[in-house]
């Protein structure tokens, strides 16, 4: 009898004191990571240009402040890789009989940018498709910005890029790269910043990251979190993967466009404005300006 009573006390304090554990585990498994998926997920985008899909990411959905730019309504601009939209540039030559001469003419064809839809946070449930132009492009840095045609409404949710007056990002950080992969619907990959300092074959700074990704994740997106200012900031572009031998893909040697690159390229082509400089002042289009090359 007592052995028994014994046992049953042991019995009732050990379900005590699995209850609390019980309750913490069930928890921690069922709460959505909401703040990685919407400041990571949900401004990452697939852009389309009918040839090929890689990624995006959405950097700005707003006014500019300049008057100039007041008849403009919204702007909503997405970062990718130049290479994801290569194939919508054209550039040819042909001869102007009334200037004599061969001219260089550039052509660029809209794409398309697919917004994910989602369910529940996590489960996507379809695009909602806007037809967008490309406002500038840098082959060397590999990057270009694209304009979504829609003037009427912004977006809500779109990148923070890691501040230019804060140090960082550091070997060592965790981080993770976000991008339509296959063409699937946008989905997050973990890793470490393994290196800061490398270069592509012309010398352009590149992030390294063990965060994995292939085909369709280029022009994405790379996070890193700050406990400082307590949000999930981008600080990368994906960019290419590592490779051996014949073509074999190495997914976790992982290169991205970094910040500095970004900035470098927003700032070139004058859009400073994502970054908070001073906007500037529309320009009106120069009549007496081409692009022309001569033809020797």
């Amino acid at each position: 009898m007592r052995i028994y009573k014994k046992f049953s006390y042991l019995l009732t304090a050990l379900v005590i004191m699995m209850l609390p554990l019980s309750a913490m585990t069930s928890e921690v498994v069922t709460e959505a990571p909401v703040k990685k998926i919407t400041e990571m997920l949900y401004p990452t985008v697939m852009v389309d240009t009918g040839s090929g899909v890689g990624s995006g990411t959405l950097i700005f959905s707003g006014e500019r402040t300049h008057e100039s730019w007041k008849d403009e309504k919204f702007w909503t601009l997405v970062l990718t890789n130049h290479h994801v939209v290569k194939d919508a540039i054209s550039i040819s030559k042909n001869f102007d009989p009334k200037k004599g001469k061969s001219i260089q003419k550039e052509t660029r064809r809209p794409v398309h940018v697919r917004i994910w839809d989602y369910n529940d946070y996590s489960t996507a449930v379809g695009t909602t498709g806007r037809m967008a132009r490309i406002l500038a492009w840098d082959k060397d840095r590999d990057l270009a910005l694209l304009r979504l045609d829609d003037k009427e409404r912004s977006i809500e949710t779109v990148a923070t890029l890691w501040p230019e007056d804060e140090g960082g990002p550091y070997l060592f950080q965790d981080v993770w790269a976000v991008g339509s992969g296959m063409g699937n619907p946008p989905y997050p990959t973990e890793g470490l910043l393994s290196g800061i300092a490398g270069k592509d074959q012309q010398g352009r700074p590149l992030y390294l990251s063990s965060a994995p990704i292939i085909f369709g994740n280029s022009g994405g997106s790379l996070w890193a979190y700050s406990n400082q200012r307590i949000r999930y900031e981008m600080i990368g572009v994906p960019s290419m993967v590592g490779a051996y031998g014949w073509g074999n893909i190495v997914t976790h040697i992982a290169w991205s466009r970094p910040i500095s690159e970004i900035r470098a390229f927003l700032r070139e082509n004058e859009f400073g404005f994502v970054l908070g400089d001073e906007d500037t002042p529309k320009e009106e289009p120069d009549k007496d300006k081409d692009d022309e090359d001569d033809d020797d």
